[in-house]
């Protein structure tokens, strides 16, 4: 076998390296702007324009087809047909609450006509809740009238003006004098005026509260009436529950005005009895006291 000396590799001429760039010297070049000389001439030439309104634009007129009217709302007034039957409902089955009240009953009906379920779930419910404010009121001034306890005051300044019977009392009975006894009814007779008053103010706002209440009930029976061949069951149960509801409540506001008038007559028999007291009991028993001292 004979021996041959391989070849070299033949990768052709190899490439010459491009010049370096950063021999070469950069000469930046100026921005252009054009003539710096007439633009300024021109700028300083030009007087300035001041702002004119005179020349805006004009609107374009609506015309009466193109304008939307504004909408009106359906029951604006008692000529409505729906207003008018609800107010001659009332008059034949409610003829007491329509006599007083009827402009009333016709503004519940505009606001209640065309009768639809968000309106009776939440029917009544600004009075409803007025009244459930107003039994706060009342029930603290039932116990201030139980806590004052002027019966209890009077009983102990009249056991003072008696004489005291056998040992034991006379030693160890404990009888307020003329002096603590007046001046304990005195406070007390100031506070069952006051007491007068705040019941007076408490009653007449139950009684305004009550016939709102009426009001509200007696306009929702009516639109129950005229829709009652409704095939909305739903409907048909709001009616029901909420006309319950008023109703309810209505006789809630009757007992409690009834309460406050026992409170009030019961406040008027102590006022009384306590000025009886101050004013002719304890004046004749401070002079019996004198004349026995003496």
């Amino acid at each position: 076998m004979s021996q041959q000396t391989p070849k070299a590799f033949d990768f052709g001429d190899e490439p010459q390296p491009a010049p370096d760039p950063g021999n070469r010297p950069l000469v930046p070049r100026a921005l252009d702007f054009g003539d710096a000389d007439d633009t300024t001439a021109a700028r300083q030439n030009t007087t300035p324009k001041a702002l004119s309104f005179d020349d805006i634009p004009p609107v374009p007129e609506t015309s009466a087809v193109t304008a939307k009217a504004a909408p009106k709302p359906l029951f604006d007034s008692e000529d409505h047909p729906a207003v008018r039957d609800a107010l001659a409902t009332a008059r034949a089955d409610y003829p007491s609450i329509f006599k007083h009240s009827e402009q009333r009953l016709a503004a519940l009906f505009r606001r209640i006509l065309p009768v639809r379920l968000a309106l009776v779930t939440c029917w009544a419910e600004g009075p409803l809740m007025a009244q459930a404010a107003l039994l706060q009121p009342v029930t603290e001034l039932v116990l201030k009238f139980s806590q004052m306890a002027v019966p209890a005051l009077l009983e102990e300044a009249l056991e003072s003006s008696r004489a005291p019977t056998g040992v034991f009392s006379k030693l160890f009975r404990r009888a307020p004098t003329p002096a603590q006894s007046k001046a304990a009814l005195t406070s007390a007779r100031a506070q069952l005026l006051q007491l007068m008053t705040d019941s007076e103010v408490a009653t007449r706002n139950l009684e305004e509260s009550a016939t709102n209440l009426n009001l509200h009930w007696a306009a929702l029976a009516v639109v129950s009436k005229l829709a009652g061949g409704a095939a909305d069951a739903t409907l048909l149960d709001a009616l029901v529950q909420r006309r319950t509801l008023i109703q309810q409540a209505a006789r809630q506001a009757a007992l409690s005005i009834l309460q406050m008038g026992q409170v009030r007559q019961q406040t008027a028999d102590l006022i009384g009895q306590v000025s009886s007291f101050l004013t002719v009991t304890l004046p004749a028993l401070e002079m019996a006291q004198a004349q026995s001292g003496n």
